[in-house]
């Protein structure tokens, strides 16, 4: 795995096909996906909550495992491991942004995996909790683990502080 670091994040929603970004990103955008991808290499932790073959793990202490994060948007991951996921396997994601933000029980279905050259390129799409209600029974929802979280409501909390952060040293105020 490329152990390289880019320190800046930025998601941008958009629906135009040419986006400017300044070096050293390189952000991909094409007609299939809603979200522009953001090439990061970035460690990754995921553990099973629900597989597909029933398995359940409802604080979050199912299989874990361990990579690194080759890209992310706002809807998703894609993520290189040396063990592989199950399409289908509901995980809870624990990631660390810029070696000081660090984003934990987010939750994730895999989407896809494919093997390559002896690793694993497994897509995982962010959920939400109501996504849940879809996929778990009620009786799984009441002991399931309660500060799982959207990538997106996480991502919020982060810029917000950010932004919070960026005004008072602008300010010099406290």
């Amino acid at each position: 795995m490329d152990k390289s670091h880019n320190k800046i994040i930025s998601d941008i929603e958009t629906d135009k096909n040419v986006v400017s970004v300044k070096a050293p990103f390189r952000l991909f955008k094409d007609r299939k996906r809603r979200y522009i991808r953001l090439e990061i290499s970035e460690p990754i932790e995921y553990a099973v909550l629900k597989d597909q073959s029933g398995g359940f793990w409802p604080q979050g202490n199912g299989p874990t495992y361990h990579g690194g994060i080759l890209n992310l948007s706002a809807g998703g991951v894609l993520i290189i491991s040396n063990d592989p996921a199950d399409e289908g396997s509901i995980v809870v994601l624990k990631m660390t942004l810029q070696e000081i933000e660090v984003l934990d029980n987010v939750i994730g279905m895999v989407k896809r995996t494919e093997h390559s050259g002896g690793e694993w390129l497994i897509g995982v799409e962010f959920i939400t909790k109501e996504f849940l209600q879809d996929s778990f029974s009620k009786a799984e929802l009441d002991i399931i683990m309660p500060d799982l979280t959207s990538f997106d409501a996480r991502l919020q909390d982060i810029l917000a502080r950010y932004i919070y952060n960026e005004r008072i040293s602008a300010t010099g105020k406290q």
